[in-house]
C-alpha cells in the first residue's frame, strides 16, 4: 500500500508503531551541525553550538518577559549564592527541545502535535559562560481517550551537562498528539476542509476600559524580592505568590522568542524553522508538507503558530503561542517571590489552553507545603558529592486568562535560606546517574 492509498486509521497506527520503535533510543533532534563544523559529533551527549554569554542570557530572559537583574545585569549576581550572572533554568530548552516529536516521514502524519508540559529538576544555577552537552531519550508512549479519539502522549528524559561534565538540570517533556481526520493520511490538510471540527472556537477578546484599568493596576503592582532574603522560617503554608500579570499577547512577544531560540538551534533531523525565503520554501516543497495559503493559493513555507491564515491548519481559530515558550515564563512567579538567594529545585508545568492573540495571563500561586529534605550525591563523573539537608517549600500555581480559563497549572519546590542552617548550598548533591521520573509521578503535585 502506498502512502497515497493509506487510510487515516492506518496512518495513525503507523505513526504510533514507528514512534514506539524509538523508545529508549537517543533522539536525533538538536544535534550539532555536520562536519567540517567545529562541533563534536561524538554523542550522546551532543554538543550545543552556543555559549551562554552574558548578552545571550540577558536577551533570552527578555524574550520570556523577565527583566530581573539577576539575569540581565552581569554584576548583580555576584553577591548571591550563584556568585555570577545566571540564566533562568528553563533556558536549557534552547540546548535541547524538551519533548519528543515521534516518527517523521515526508508529508507527515495526520495528527496535530502540541507540547503539553515540562517538569524540570535543577541541581545548580545556569551560569554565564557555560557551554552544554545534552541527551534526549523517549521513555514513555501511551494513549488516553479524548473527544476526537485516543490522544497519544510521548514523554522524554532530557539531561543537560556543562563542559565540566556536571549535571546541571533534567527535564521530562510531554508532547501530545491529537488525531485530525480532516488531514486524511498526511500532515497537510486539504484547504477545502479548513475550519471543520476546530479544536477551539473562542475569538480574540475585546477589553472595556474598566478591564484595561484593572489589568494595568495589577501589572504596575509587580513586586520582586531581590536581595531581601526570604527565610524558610518566615514562610507559612497558605502564603500567596503574585500576581505576575502579562499584558495581551502579541506577535512581537512570540517573534522575540524566535530571535534567540531559532537562531541558536541546529537540527540535523528537521532543519527549517530557522530558514526563510526561498530555502524555507524549497524545504517545505521537497518534504511535501507545505500548506496551501487559503488567500494566495500558494503552497509553501508557513508557520501555523504565527500566521492567522495558517493557524487553522492546526485546528486553531487564530495565532497561538509556542507552548515551549510558556513552559519557561512561569518561573518568574517563583524568582520574584523567593528572591536572589532562593533556588528552584523542581518546576512542573502542565499546559491547558493555548494563549491566543490578545490574551492576558495572570500568574498566581500558594505555598501548600513546608518541609526539609536530604539530598545525597557521589563523586563519580557527572555527580556531585555531599549529604545535605535543604529547607524547602512546595508551591502550587496557575496562569489564567482574561476569561478565567487556566492556560497553565503546575507545582514547584523552592529551596530557601534558613536562619538556622544558613544559605542554600550549591550545587545540590546528586549521583552521576539520576532516576527517571515517570509521567504519573510528575504530572501533578510534584514536590
Amino acid at each position: 500500500m502506498t502512502t497515497q492509498e493509506q487510510s487515516f486509521e492506518d496512518a495513525v497506527a503507523e505513526f504510533l508503531e514507528k514512534s514506539r520503535e524509538e523508545l529508549e533510543k537517543e533522539s536525533g533532534e538538536n544535534r550539532p551541525p555536520w562536519s567540517p563544523s567545529p562541533f563534536d559529533q561524538a554523542g550522546p551527549p551532543y554538543e550545543y553550538s552556543q555559549r551562554f554569554t552574558p548578552d545571550l542570557v540577558a536577551k533570552y530572559a527578555l524574550t520570556i518577559g523577565d527583566d530581573n537583574p539577576l539575569f540581565t545585569d552581569p554584576d548583580h549576581g555576584k553577591g548571591t549564592i550563584y556568585r555570577s550572572q545566571v540564566a533562568p533554568g528553563p533556558i536549557l530548552a534552547l540546548v535541547k527541545y524538551p519533548s519528543p516529536h515521534g516518527a517523521v516521514r515526508p508529508g507527515g502524519y495526520p495528527l496535530a502535535n502540541f507540547i503539553s508540559g515540562a517538569a524540570w529538576e535543577f541541581y545548580d544555577g545556569v551560569k554565564v559562560g557555560s557551554k552544554f552537552r545534552a541527551s534526549k531519550v523517549t521513555k514513555e508512549i501511551f494513549e488516553k481517550p479524548g473527544s476526537r479519539g485516543n490522544l497519544a502522549f510521548m514523554i522524554s528524559e532530557n539531561q543537560y551537562w556543562d563542559y565540566h561534565g556536571d549535571l546541571v538540570g533534567k527535564c521530562y517533556g510531554t508532547q501530545i498528539y491529537v488525531p485530525m481526520r480532516e488531514m486524511g493520511n498526511s500532515r497537510a490538510m486539504d484547504s477545502s476542509k479548513l475550519g471543520q471540527n476546530m479544536l477551539y472556537e473562542r475569538k480574540t477578546s475585546s477589553y472595556n476600559s474598566e478591564q484595561i484599568g484593572d489589568i494595568l493596576d495589577q501589572i504596575q503592582g509587580l513586586e520582586r524580592r531581590g536581595a531581601d532574603a526570604r527565610y524558610w522560617e518566615d514562610v507559612e503554608v497558605g502564603e500567596k505568590l503574585g500576581p505576575v500579570v502579562l499584558p495581551p499577547w502579541t506577535l512581537l512577544d512570540q517573534v522575540s522568542y524566535h530571535s534567540v531560540s531559532y537562531a541558536t538551534v541546529s537540527d540535523q533531523l528537521a532543519p527549517g524553522d530557522e530558514l526563510a525565503f526561498e530555502p524555507a520554501y524549497r524545504r517545505q516543497r521537497l518534504n511535501n508538507s507545505a500548506w496551501e495559503n487559503p488567500i494566495t493559493r500558494w503552497k509553501g513555507a508557513g508557520a501555523e503558530h504565527e500566521d492567522a491564515l495558517l493557524a487553522i491548519y492546526r485546528g486553531q481559530p487564530g495565532p497561538f503561542d509556542f507552548g515551549v515558550q510558556r513552559t519557561q515564563m512561569c518561573e518568574q512567579l517563583f524568582t520574584n517571590w523567593m528572591g536572589d538567594n532562593g533556588f528552584i529545585r523542581r518546576l512542573q508545568i502542565a499546559l491547558r489552553k493555548p494563549v491566543y492573540y490578545g490574551d492576558v495571563t495572570i500568574y498566581t500561586g500558594e505555598v501548600t507545603k513546608k518541609f526539609k529534605e536530604i539530598q545525597k550525591g557521589d563523586s563519580s563523573n557527572g555527580g556531585s558529592p555531599g549529604d545535605r539537608e535543604y529547607y524547602a517549600v512546595g508551591i502550587k500555581y496557575q496562569g489564567v486568562n482574561q476569561v478565567g480559563e487556566a492556560q497553565v497549572i503546575g507545582t514547584g519546590t523552592v529551596y530557601l535560606p534558613s536562619k538556622e542552617a544558613g544559605p542554600v548550598e550549591l550545587p545540590i548533591p546528586h549521583p552521576s546517574k539520576t532516576n527517571f521520573v515517570p509521567y504519573e509521578t510528575f504530572y501533578r503535585d510534584w514536590y
